[in-house]
């Protein structure tokens, strides 16, 4: 996934100007009680993994962190975490220079301050594994893709080749999704209004809202439940 979909950038200055500011807070207060613990986010698989964590030390551009072991293993795929800190009265994205799971460790850089798109969203938008072939339909038009996340209230379909569709626009979207209840796959065609397009070059990242009927939001609602519990046992097992 593209982490980077997650979150607007929140410069306040200029991104090496509150680069040090944010270092050189943590450098001066991460030994006091504020300043050593923080909060860690990942949206792995689309689904929120928050643990708190501890600043180990501040040095050569680096925050090191004694993080929780589901956290680590979250990071380890991600490649990045988003950190809360009284500190600071914003979120701030950070990149994963290093990262071990069986020591539950973990050295972030890159620091930025950011508004987390990902928290606006009424509900979870969990990742399809593997992704589901699904086809986008206006007018005349059907465009063939990937699902690759859904909730009740908004999915994202990979496409390879560009299309040129206005943000706003009201279509259908068509897919097959598992139903855990009857242990079937079942078509779902459900209206969807185009948000944006995501990407300078294939493939395209087409998100939607879209406004299921509702046995459809029911059957949604299954599946994101099965999944978010198939994502922690999968955490759970590799953090064991």
């Amino acid at each position: 996934m593209d982490f980077t979909t997650l979150y607007n950038t929140r410069i306040q200055t200029t991104f090496d100007g509150d680069l040090a500011t944010i270092f050189q807070t943590f450098l001066e207060k991460h030994t006091t009680k504020d300043g050593s613990k923080v909060t860690l986010t990942n949206y792995y698989n689309g689904l929120p993994v928050t643990y708190p964590a501890t600043i180990l030390g501040v040095e050569r551009g680096n925050l090191d962190l004694d993080v929780n072991p589901q956290q680590a293993v979250a990071i380890a795929a991600d490649r990045y975490t988003l950190i809360r800190s009284k500190l600071f009265p914003f979120p701030i994205i950070a990149h994963v220079q290093y990262v071990n799971v069986k020591k539950h460790v973990a050295s972030l850089n890159k620091l930025c301050f950011v508004d987390v798109l990902a928290e606006k969203r009424a509900a979870v938008r969990l990742n399809l594994d593997p992704p589901v072939a699904a086809t986008i339909l206006y007018g005349a038009q059907t465009i063939a893709g990937d699902l690759v996340d859904i909730s009740t209230q908004g999915l994202a379909i990979i496409v390879d080749d560009f299309v040129t569709l206005e943000v706003g626009t009201d279509m259908m979207v068509r897919f097959m999704l598992p139903d855990p209840v009857l242990m079937k796959q079942t078509l779902l065609k459900v209206p969807a209004t185009l948000v944006d397009v995501v990407g300078d070059a294939s493939p395209y990242r087409f998100r939607f809202k879209i406004s299921p009927e509702k046995h459809h939001e029911q059957l949604i609602s299954r599946y994101s439940f099965q999944r978010q519990v198939e994502i922690i046992r999968g955490l759970k097992e590799v953090a064991d």
